[in-house]
């Protein structure tokens, strides 16, 4: 209960911290004494730093203001990543401080962007990075069930215009007066048995039809972390029915009907109701309809089509969700073309759904956008019609529909300053394009698919890795939230 009421810039971090003994073990266990102790040296100095900032902190008066909690994501993303850093810097051996930082900054964000070279991180640094965005993971989902949901940010703006005003209204009376770290426990202890069952669930499917339990472990949790890095050693292992296994979960990323029923109607949900299911779907239709018609000319027979229609609903579902895994079963070269590179990209503009660990614009603005274009261009058409419905819902439906487009100019805006502050740090347009939509958007395997080859992020300039660390916490809090923080109103 003491540790509860803690506030969670003492008590998120203790967690993490203690989580670098499982890297300290690894290492003492696979014999390199180097790695453990470097680990395991962190976890004394970090624990013994936060004990004592918890100890001058006894007895302070915490503020319940709305703008402390988001300024405290803020430095969670950006300042604790520097305290992770230092046992990675000490063991890759590789680059400097800030090449480490900006790997634990693209950890945090579980936007898995590339910063070392591929295979040249051992096998402990692998499993304390995927560990790292597991945890990750799940304090970005709680987060934005805890902090984003009272503010109406991160998408829950919109969730009134789906007849659930009253159901979120009911949640924030019971919230009222507890403090930030009272709401995120709470909600932390609704969330993480759903959040544990689907990775150990995962986790013990992929161990059947692979037979490798450290890709079965790890796959398992990047996966739910929409965390899309490469594993050394273990690519393809699994072949279609990991596949298989590894879309069911990324299901839990395009809605959150799927494992959440806060929000949900009385009566029994169907998946032709949840909006964000359906534009999910007619998406991940029209591109693989695209990647198929790319790669037809380079498959012969029935089993290599079938192969190829399989590919491309994996890689376009995976895309989608921000995690960025590209099936084994897709022809070599289709994936450098231009078409399938805009096709990804769009996608991962996209994005998933409100309260997930998605990125991207979100799939309930898009809907909500669709909608209100369509009943523009209706009203163009026929200026003269009859239009049914409550006016408070349809005023309603306006105001949710402005500020998704809202929205959508403050993002292709953060898409553009970020695209030319690379550039004048040296970067060519088109590299400077893909890193920036490779960081905003939270997925960073969409970078070693543009142009077809690997963006070294190591030989960038230190202004540009400082640009991109920020665009990942830019995009992975939203532009809103952020901009929130200029009003004056929240202060008060």
């Amino acid at each position: 209960m003491r540790f509860q009421k803690l506030p969670l810039a003492i008590s998120i971090p203790t967690l993490l911290i203690v989580m670098m003994m499982i890297p300290s073990l690894h290492g003492f266990i696979s014999g390199d004494s180097h790695e453990g102790r470097s680990f395991f040296y962190a976890v004394l100095m970090g624990l013994f730093g936060l004990s004592f900032l918890g100890f001058s902190l006894q007895g302070t008066v915490f503020p319940m203001h709305r703008h402390a909690q988001l300024w405290s994501l803020i430095s969670f993303f950006l300042g604790f990543p520097m305290l992770l850093a230092i046992p990675l810097y000490e063991v890759s051996g590789a680059g400097g401080f800030i090449d480490a930082y900006l790997d634990i900054v693209s950890t945090v964000t579980t936007t898995g962007l590339p910063v070392f070279a591929p295979g040249s991180l051992s096998e402990t640094l692998v499993i304390w990075r995927v560990s790292l965005g597991w945890a990750s993971g799940f304090l970005i989902w709680v987060f934005a069930w805890s902090i984003f949901a009272p503010l109406n940010l991160g998408g829950f703006e919109h969730l009134g215009a789906r007849g659930e005003a009253m159901t979120r209204s009911q949640s924030a009376r019971q919230t009222a007066g507890r403090l930030p770290a009272e709401k995120f426990w709470r909600e932390a202890h609704r969330l993480g048995p759903v959040y544990l069952w689907i990775t150990l669930v995962t986790a013990l499917a992929l161990l059947i039809v692979s037979g490798d339990p450290t890709y079965a472990i790890l796959r398992a949790m990047a996966t739910i972390a929409t965390f899309g890095i490469e594993i050394p050693g273990h690519t393809g292992v699994g072949g279609m029915s990991g596949e298989v296994i590894l879309a069911f979960v990324m299901l839990f990323a395009l809605s959150r009907s799927t494992f959440s029923t806060v929000f949900a109607r009385a009566r029994k949900w169907r998946m032709t109701e949840d909006p964000e299911l359906r534009v999910a779907a007619g998406l991940v239709l029209v591109a693989a309809l695209v990647l198929i018609g790319q790669g037809a000319r380079y498959v012969e027979g029935l089993g290599a089509g079938l192969e190829l229609i399989w590919g491309a609903f994996f890689t376009s579902l995976s895309f989608l969700t921000t995690t960025g895994l590209a099936s084994e079963f897709l022809p070599s070269g289709l994936m450098t073309l231009d078409p399938v590179e805009i096709i990804l990209v769009a996608l991962a503009m996209i994005g998933g759904g409100v309260a997930t660990t998605a990125g991207g614009i979100k799939l309930l603005r898009v809907f909500i956008l669709a909608g209100h274009s369509q009943a523009e261009v209706n009203r163009l058409t026929a200026p003269s019609q009859v239009i049914s419905g409550q006016i408070a819902s349809r005023s309603h439906d306006h105001h949710s529909a402005m500020l998704a487009c809202v929205f959508l100019v403050l993002f292709i805006l953060v898409l553009g300053a970020t695209t030319l502050a690379l550039t004048l740090t040296g970067s060519p347009v088109k590299e400077a394009l893909y890193l920036t939509l490779a960081t905003v958007t939270n997925t960073g395997p969409l970078l070693p698919t543009g142009g077809g080859t690997q963006t070294l992020v190591m030989a960038l300039p230190t202004q540009a890795k400082m640009i991109l660390a920020a665009a990942m916490v830019l995009g992975r809090l939203e532009v809103l939230a952020l901009l929130a923080l200029l009003n004056p109103d929240i202060y008060r």
